[in-house]
């Protein structure tokens, strides 16, 4: 097993081979080789036959048998297993090692610097640069942002194996902050307390508000939502003095905790309990944690978190597995939806936290800025389009009240023509009720009495039915309103003797009333 002095030697000398700037993909390549270099090159640059050589003599090894079985053999026989391949490259191509170029971008509060030195440069070297272009002394920096340990000013870039592209940021812990002159007044103010005028123009009603001066703009968003049920997201606030419009929202960080994690005891200890990260979260993010170690807790976050914040950011969380965790998950509101700015891993540092927690907060700023000069544009079309909306009802105020009288009128003539239908459908219901409870027509060759009925309407058709002779006369008063001529408006007259059918007892059979064996029958309008 290669010492740690060894692999830093292992893994300078594979990414000089192979060109892989990332530290973290070559450190992975060559530990899935176990640390044999010969193998992690084969495994990223494939030669003929597989066979790569070495510095001595034109040995030639084969990669594929030099493997974690031979390592042993062979490191027996050479000083160490880094020093054995100093520079290890393809039998068919060797190539000179160039000064390897290194770019930094250097943040410090709202600047940015760029700093380009090559490896063989020092940290002391980046301060200087850093010195005439912030006009800060070296001796007052600190410097942030490394993946490795502990650095100082006379440490050389080449030994922290940086990846070609770095972030760092700068400290001053010794320099006072611009506004501290400010700090007195500033606490001042958050002690007292303060009564805000809300008016809802939608209803035209006003609201008396009391705040303590250490609330923020979103609490009172939040009280306003309680009072007029408008979610925070659609409020649409005027009246804020302009300080306060950049601090009206936060970035939202959920810390998402889990016991099973190898990582977590450590991400807790060092990274939630560093001063640095729990001032910066308080001051510019709203933090928020859950547990995800049990299954029942994961299941209702998701739920809460598809509701809340959509199935994108779900969806991302959902793909996160248990050694990735614990997480911090950076997600912004942009207009009506939400979107993950970045998902910090637990096998990270707190530099490197830093500088994503920072690098999220110069995104949402642009995004602030550009949500202000979106809002300034929607008001002055808005301005101009209450202007034309004032001229048009001008407009239509002389026609207003003519229009309304031909809607009453329209109105009034769909309320009759609704009852007209509703009384005529209640008659065809009714109607179909009848003809359906009718007990069937007997045939003429029944063998029980049979009255034959014949039926004139007022318009001087005829219809035809034949009854047994035992039913009620009520089946017949059923029969005619059937087919549309109720009993109630009117009435079955009989010829010889003439009589008023109707008037006689509906629960008689047609024998008892005489209606046998055969009869003609008038229908006549009652008055």
């Amino acid at each position: 097993m290669a010492s740690n002095t060894d692999r830093e030697v292992i893994l300078a000398d594979f990414q000089a081979c192979t060109g892989i700037e990332n530290i973290d993909e070559a450190i992975t390549l060559l530990e899935q080789n176990n640390w044999d270099l010969v193998a992690a090159i084969n495994g990223v640059i494939p030669q003929e036959n597989g066979i790569l050589q070495s510095e001595y003599g034109g040995e030639t090894l084969h990669g594929p048998a030099y493997g974690p079985a031979s390592h042993s053999a062979a490191a027996s026989s050479a000083p160490s297993s880094s020093s054995a391949f100093r520079h290890v490259v393809p039998s068919r191509q060797i190539v000179e090692r160039q000064p390897r170029m290194l770019d930094f971008r250097v943040e410090y509060r709202d600047r940015n610097v760029d700093v380009v030195l090559e490896d063989s440069s020092t940290v002391g070297d980046i301060k200087h640069i850093l010195e005439n272009e912030l006009q800060i002394p070296a001796s007052k920096m600190l410097l942030k942002g490394w993946k490795t340990g502990d650095v100082d000013d006379s440490t050389v870039l080449k030994t922290l194996h940086l990846p070609k592209n770095n972030c760092l940021y700068v400290l001053t812990p010794d320099l006072p902050p611009p506004s501290s002159a400010h700090s007195g007044a500033l606490q001042e103010s958050l002690n007292q307390n303060f009564m805000l005028i809300v008016t809802h123009r939608e209803v035209q009603r006003e609201y008396n508000l009391n705040f303590s001066g250490s609330s923020t703009i979103q609490e009172v968003k939040r009280n306003v939502y309680d009072l007029t049920s408008i979610p925070v997201r659609h409020q649409l606030w005027e009246g804020w003095p302009p300080s306060a419009a950049d601090d009206s929202r936060k970035l939202l960080a959920i810390y998402l905790h889990h016991d099973e994690s190898v990582l977590t005891n450590v991400f807790c200890s060092q990274m939630l309990c560093a001063e640095s990260i729990v001032s910066y979260l308080s001051q510019n993010f709203i933090t928020w944690a859950w547990d995800m170690t049990k299954e029942a807790n994961r299941a209702r976050f998701l739920t809460m978190c598809t509701r809340h914040f959509g199935s994108v950011v779900a969806q991302t969380v959902r793909t996160q597995k248990t050694d990735q965790f614990p997480l911090f998950l950076i997600i912004m509101g942009k207009r009506s939806s939400n979107e993950v700015l970045n998902v910090i891993q637990g096998n990270t540092t707190v530099d490197e936290l830093m500088m994503r927690l920072m690098a999220a907060m110069e995104i949402f700023s642009a995004q602030q800025q550009e949500d202000i000069k979106d809002e300034d544009e929607r008001e002055a079309r808005e301005n101009v389009k209450r202007e034309q909306d004032e001229a048009y009802r001008i407009s239509l105020e002389a026609d207003r009240a003519k229009r309304e009288a031909q809607e009453r009128e329209m109105a009034e003539q769909f309320r009759l023509e609704q009852i007209r239908k509703e009384q005529e459908e209640e008659r065809e219901a009714i109607r179909l009720s009848l003809e359906q409870s009718l007990p069937p027509e007997p045939k003429e060759e029944s063998t029980e009495s049979v009255s034959k009925l014949r039926i004139r309407t007022p318009s001087g058709e005829f219809f035809e039915r034949r009854f047994l002779a035992s039913s009620k006369l009520q089946v017949v008063f059923d029969f005619v309103a059937s087919k549309g001529y109720p009993w109630e408006e009117y009435k079955l007259l009989g010829t010889f003797p003439r009589r008023d059918v109707t008037q006689l007892d509906p629960n008689k059979s047609l024998l008892e009333v005489k209606l046998y064996p055969q009869e003609t029958l008038f229908l006549e309008a009652k008055e």
